[in-house]
């Protein structure tokens, strides 16, 4: 979805868990709409150490083996902020072109736009190293450390003493879980908002070589304007090597399906969901509602203004930010979808009574009510005094909508701040030892394009205007009686830190100097310091306290309820079931599949204009495709951002298909899920193996996907 990767196995606990997997909980029966299964509120986004084995025999008469799940365990890979999957016995990884745009960048010569023209290595020779900032991870095994945790998390602990043992517990777990080997990674996963604590061990690849990917304009086909809606007609797919010393990657992998699939058929999506918020309470969304939301879509409306302003000033900029404005455009369609299910009367109504329910059975139990009953007036309580201060918590910081001077300023500012303490009683980037790291950070990376900080500056400033009194320190520091733009334009021609040369003389110089600057940012920065300091403070304290509570409603949950009812995504491995289905839409029915026929009439229908027009290389092969070839297809499957690049496997284990992105109707689920019109997009594995073969001249990655089935 486009908004925001022979050792040993896993033994005991997986086995644990599949034997004793049970159906999930029909909870808050009352709460269902007509039509839905009950005990799904919280998803299906299952873990691989409890898979719902009952659930899936009750509901699909399907009970696969703990073999079975193994394989699609360690077939299935995690990359930064997506997924993917390895597809052939030669370390052949599948995921989607816009999972892989940053290792297409990474790989473009100069004078080569792949992004625009694509990209195919015929042989292993031509594959080209994504770079060191790309790697995928395979999941090893799962290991449930909750008793290591929580016992050393005494339930005497004031809030903000238990985050900080908490995280040192977590950070020593993960240390000597790593040190085991160079290629291992290890991360301790929050399961339920804190009611379980997973250790995840994976083995992490590091050579990944980029092998295929198609026309941005074929990826992206129908661009925004489709994005998060269907049909669809995308070829959102892109293919890596993984190599290991040398040599490619031989593990488990996913064979492609023989024959494809058809309606109303069992599918699964095996994947990384990202984050999702089922487990909130009703206080927590009306919140994110009201606050939360609005806030971030003006933020980021202006941030889109502000990229665009600069990137219409000249091609390079244009060709610099475009990978910038189409995640922000990404970003408005996605919260715009999220925010439309808060603002859904019988969504919330469903998430009301579901909660209602759930604290009756809490109450009901004199030791659960004893243990976990106030923890949502608790909540409440906390959010209000969020509310109170959400405005000042946004303005009274250094980001300024990305501005890099104003990030600099904070810096230098508060190293000031930090230089009155003991050194150990410093923040660490401002101790002694970190001073070269911070010298870094001051001076490293591209020249500023004083540009874009113009724009960036004038939105920002201009939403401060909006939002914060006249009398506020801040807006007045800032503005001093200009408009946004006159600020903006005045501070970034009078900068003194607008080169690292500049701010590393001036970091040498030491506090006093710094302190004595009349940086227009650097004054500015001496004003919210001290604000920005106190308000963290707040925010964090709050933060703390809303965590402790979570947690108890965690465990509520878990005694109530037990394992039958999923967690929220976590960014971890899942495995979602699902039935390929049409929904109803506009008044009629959206087909379960459709097919090159359908992406040919969209390019003639819109009068081949962009975002719907095709490559050359399509309309010069577009005879030598079958057009009735399944192209897209919808499922029931429970997916949110993360699950890009996800595999779609069918009662076999064998691909049938590639996630890429969800409905419109899908995004509401974020939470509460509902099967009713939310559905899963991926592009058909018939399809893949049509365009490589008569579009790409691809003929052998096709032989390697299909070799064997």
């Amino acid at each position: 979805m486009r908004v925001v990767l022979a050792l040993s196995v896993l033994a005991g606990a997986l086995t644990a868990g599949i034997a004793t997997a049970q159906q999930p909980a029909a909870a808050a029966a009352p709460a269902q709409s007509q039509g839905e299964y009950p005990g799904l509120e919280t998803g299906k986004m299952w873990t691989f150490d409890v898979p719902p084995l009952e659930y899936w025999a009750r509901r699909y008469n399907f009970r696969p083996s703990p073999d079975w799940l193994d394989h699609a365990r360690l077939a299935a890979l995690r990359q930064p902020g997506c997924t993917a999957s390895f597809v052939s016995s030669d370390g052949l990884v599948m995921t989607n072109h816009h999972c892989a745009r940053a290792c297409i960048d990474a790989v473009t010569k100069p004078g080569e736009d792949l992004l625009t023209n694509g990209f195919y290595a015929p042989t292993r020779a031509d594959e080209r190293s994504c770079g060191p900032r790309m790697y995928v991870d395979q999941l090893l095994s799962i290991t449930d450390v909750t008793d290591s945790v929580s016992a050393a998390v005494p339930a005497t602990l004031p809030p903000n003493r238990a985050s900080d043992v908490r995280d040192s517990v977590i950070g020593a777990l993960e240390r000597s879980c790593g040190a085991v080997s160079p290629d291992l990674h290890c991360q301790v996963v929050t399961m339920y908002r804190g009611g379980q604590y997973k250790l995840y061990r994976f083995r992490r690849f590091t050579d990944v070589r980029l092998v295929f990917a198609p026309e941005d304009s074929i990826a992206f086909f129908g661009g925004d304007p489709d994005n998060f809606t269907y049909p669809r007609y995308d070829v959102d797919m892109s293919f890596y090597r993984v190599y290991v010393g040398g040599e490619p990657a031989h593990t488990e992998f996913f064979r492609f399906a023989a024959t494809g699939p058809r309606d109303s058929d069992l599918v699964f999506v095996v994947g990384n969901p990202g984050s999702t918020y089922r487990l909130q309470t009703m206080a927590q969304l009306e919140y994110t509602r009201d606050i939360t939301w609005p806030a971030t879509l003006a933020a980021y409306n202006r941030l889109l203004a502000a990229y665009d302003s600069a990137g219409r000033t000249s091609p390079q900029r244009a060709a610099d930010y475009r990978n910038t404005i189409f995640g922000i455009q990404n970003s408005i369609k996605a919260v715009t979808g999220y925010q439309s299910g808060l603002l859904d009367p019988n969504l919330m109504n469903r998430k009301r009574s579901w909660e209602a329910d759930f604290k009756g059975r809490v109450n009901a139990d004199p030791n659960l009510r004893r243990l976990y009953g106030n923890a949502w007036d608790n909540i409440t309580a906390i959010r209000r005094q969020m509310a109170a201060i959400d405005t000042r918590h946004r303005y009274y910081s250094f980001n300024g909508y990305g501005s890099r001077l104003l990030s600099y300023a904070g810096l230098l500012a508060r190293d000031v701040a930090e230089a009155a303490k003991p050194d150990t009683a410093r923040l660490p980037l401002f101790r002694d030892r970190a001073r070269g790291r911070l010298d870094t950070t001051l001076t490293a990376g591209e020249p500023i394009d004083t540009v874009l900080e113009i724009r960036l500056l004038t939105q920002y400033f201009g939403a401060m205007a909006a939002d914060l009194p006249e009398n506020d320190p801040v807006r007045r520091a800032a503005l001093g009686g200009r408009s946004p733009e006159q600020a903006a334009r005045a501070m970034v021609q009078q900068s003194q830190i607008l080169t690292g040369e500049q701010r590393h003389a001036l970091l040498a110089r030491g506090p006093a100097r710094i302190n004595a600057s009349h940086d227009p940012f650097l004054e500015l920065a001496r004003v919210i310091e001290p604000l920005e300091r106190d308000l963290t403070r707040q925010w964090t304290d709050l933060a703390n306290q809303e965590g402790q509570n979570n947690e108890r409603i965690a465990r509520a949950l878990l005694a109530v309820f037990g394992n039958t009812v999923a967690p929220d995504a976590t960014f971890s491995l899942r495995i979602s079931d699902g039935q390929i289905l049409s929904y109803p839409y506009n008044g009629t029915e959206a087909p379960p599949f459709t097919t090159f026929y359908g992406m040919f009439d969209r390019y003639y229908s819109f009068g081949q204009a962009a975002p719907w027009s095709l490559p050359a290389r399509w309309l010069a092969h577009r005879d030598s495709l079958t057009l009735s070839t399944p192209l897209d297809a919808v499922s029931t499957n429970d997916i949110i951002g993360g699950n890009s690049g996800s595999p779609v496997i069918n009662r076999d284990g064998d691909i049938v298909g590639l996630i890429f992105d969800g409905n419109i109707e899908m995004l509401p689920n974020a939470y509460l899920f509902t099967e009713a019109r939310g559905r899963s997009v991926w592009v058909d594995a018939r399809g893949i193996v049509e365009a490589l073969r008569h579009v790409y001249g691809a003929s052998a990655l096709a032989d390697e996907l299909t070799r064997g089935r």
